[in-house]
């Protein structure tokens, strides 16, 4: 009967997937993004090791141009998007090419501990942080790739964000960039208020995008006091409310929308 004859060719077709030599010897193994090439470095002021992960511009190696950095945090849970966006942004002209450079700790418990540690006041650890972006990261990048000294960005999402604020107010000349969303402001509010309030007085402040979603009540009463202050510096300074649903959820627009105004110009 044809509804037997079917069926048979169907089992057969079944049974030869299953026993073909390609599915029989496959196994998974890890992927890793183009272009991207990881390096350890020992920090004396942490007191551990961390990773780097770089990623250069897809010709990178057919000359010997410098290019823009970005140093994202928070690169063990950013790293892909991190390294992929601007690279394909690069390719309409949206964002120019650049290497990347994602700051990771050893595994998922570390990055916990060590994003409290790190992006935070508490002890001196933000502070301690930045110096060693200053002291140790940086030059470790740029002793290793072909960057621009004066063109450097800091990219940072929630506890990231707060140390990226941080990091624009303390070091001013050490990343001509910055790129804050979703700034956890509210969790350090005495700290926050104070950075909010020199951010808005300094007069050398670096090139600074700063969003929340529409979602981050807590984060917006966190700003609201300053917006005025800072929007009206609006050459080096642009704050945008999005509206993507939360504060994950908003990591990849936030990200684009940050890009493309830092680097309209270049």
């Amino acid at each position: 009967m044809l509804w037997v004859r079917r069926y048979f060719f169907v089992i057969c077709a079944v049974f030869a997937v299953a026993m073909h030599p390609a599915a029989a010897q496959d196994a998974p193994t890890p992927a890793s993004l183009p272009g991207t090439v990881q390096h350890t470095l020992a920090s004396d002021l942490l007191g551990e090791n961390i990773t780097i992960a770089v990623s250069v511009p897809f010709n990178y190696g057919q000359g010997d141009t410098r290019y823009p950095l970005l140093v994202a945090l928070d690169g063990n849970v950013m790293v892909g998007m991190a390294t992929e966006i601007p690279r394909l942004m690069a390719f309409e002209g949206t964002a120019p090419p650049m290497v990347v450079a994602s700051i990771l700790y050893a595994d998922m418990q570390s990055w916990f501990r060590g994003r409290m540690r790190d992006f935070h006041p508490k002890d001196d650890g933000a502070a301690t942080f930045l110096k060693a972006l200053r002291d140790e990261i940086v030059p470790f990048i740029e002793a290793h790739y072909r960057t621009k000294p004066d063109d450097r960005a800091l990219y940072g999402h929630s506890s990231g964000g707060l140390f990226a604020t941080f990091a624009a107010i303390e070091a001013p000349d050490l990343f001509a960039r910055i790129l804050a969303t979703s700034p956890s402001l509210e969790e350090e509010p005495d700290w926050a208020a104070a950075l909010l309030l020199k951010l808005a007085g300094n007069a050398v402040v670096p090139k600074l995008y700063m969003s929340v979603d529409a979602s981050e009540a807590a984060m917006i009463m966190a700003i609201a006091p300053f917006a005025a202050h800072l929007r009206a510096r609006e050459t080096v300074f642009r704050y945008d409310t999005l509206d993507q649903g939360g504060h994950m959820a908003v990591i990849p627009a936030a990200y684009v929308q940050g890009l493309r105004w830092l680097y309209q110009s270049h």
